[in-house]
């Protein structure tokens, strides 16, 4: 992870990290979109673009409520997973799993909602490529792999809340557009910089508990492993492993 930061305030980490940011931002507009579908709405279209920017075109049942629900389920969606990736790093065939899974999930995203040229093509490509070296990759290059995405979606998570206390609206697809932050504040009164710090909290949040399981797995793995895997000392075990 620590790499990951780095390569985030380089100019060539940029190039090298831009795959993941894509990836990032997909996470984020899929969230609006399930938050929309859990309330009776729909997607219209999901949209991602060269700059990194997203955008997922909803509708739904109109209530104060449903807005703040949909608003707010980019960042909070991305902070959860983000955290939850980390949690499956925790063994070879989670981590095999998931990517097979993102990878199907972003194929399907393309065939149902993906509409802007940009996005299909690389969310396509993407998508079959982690299908491709989540199923092909041996088991300790799948999970470092895993590892990158989790680790990347937590960050991501992080530095994009940290730009809502500076920025209210940005252009996406062409089109000036507000904030998440922006809208709820639109709806609940409460200053968009309190939202952005609710969402940051539980960026960090996530992102601590999802290190700190992942660490104690292991932990506990090499623990195993000393005692020889049934709990009882072994002095055999134990000589093998020096």
């Amino acid at each position: 992870m620590l790499a990951i930061v780095i390569l985030m305030n380089v100019p060539v980490g940029q190039y090298v990290l831009y795959p993941l940011l894509l990836f990032a931002t997909w996470i984020h507009e899929s969230f609006h979109g399930i938050a929309a579908l859990l309330i009776g709405g729909d997607i219209i279209s999901l949209n991602v673009y060269k700059d990194g920017s997203g955008l997922c075109l909803t509708s739904f049942p109109v209530s104060n409520f449903n807005r703040c629900w949909v608003a707010s389920a980019g960042y909070q969606g991305t902070a959860v997973v983000g955290g939850v990736l980390l949690m499956f790093r925790r063994s070879n065939i989670s981590a095999r799993i998931g990517t097979c899974g993102a990878g199907l999930l972003m194929l399907l995203t393309c065939i149902l909602y993906v509409r802007n040229p940009f996005g299909l093509a690389s969310l396509v490509i993407m998508g079959f490529l982690l299908l491709i070296l989540g199923w092909k990759l041996p088991p300790f290059w799948v999970g470092e792999l895993f590892a990158l995405l989790a680790s990347t979606t937590c960050l991501n998570a992080i530095t994009s809340i940290r730009v809502l206390f500076f920025v209210s609206e940005a252009q996406i697809g062409g089109v000036v557009r507000s904030s998440d932050a922006v809208t709820m504040q639109e709806v609940t009164a409460i200053h968009a910089h309190v939202w952005a710090g609710i969402w940051l909290l539980l960026s960090l949040w996530a992102t601590t508990m999802g290190i700190n399981v992942t660490f104690e797995t292991a932990s506990n793995h090499d623990t195993i492993l000393a005692q020889g895997g049934d709990g009882e000392d072994h002095p055999l075990a134990l000589t093998e492993l020096s």
